[in-house]
């Protein structure tokens, strides 16, 4: 799964978050080409990030 964010600060915020929430994921290329997100994003498995990233924008592409 990927999450997608409208701004490169905006992962490197998130990213921050999962890991200190304990869950593993890496930036990697945005799959999208919408031109609406910047052009990385965070991939992690299954897991629901709701919660750790309350108050962000984002959208979940699979």
């Amino acid at each position: 799964m990927h999450i997608v964010f409208y701004s490169t600060s905006d992962v490197f915020e998130a990213e921050e978050k999962i890991k200190e929430a304990g869950i593993e994921c890496k930036i990697v290329p945005t799959p999208v080409t919408d031109k609406a997100y910047c052009g990385v994003c965070i991939q992690i498995n299954e897991y629901d990030v709701t919660k750790v990233l309350n108050g962000m924008e984002f959208q979940i592409v699979d």
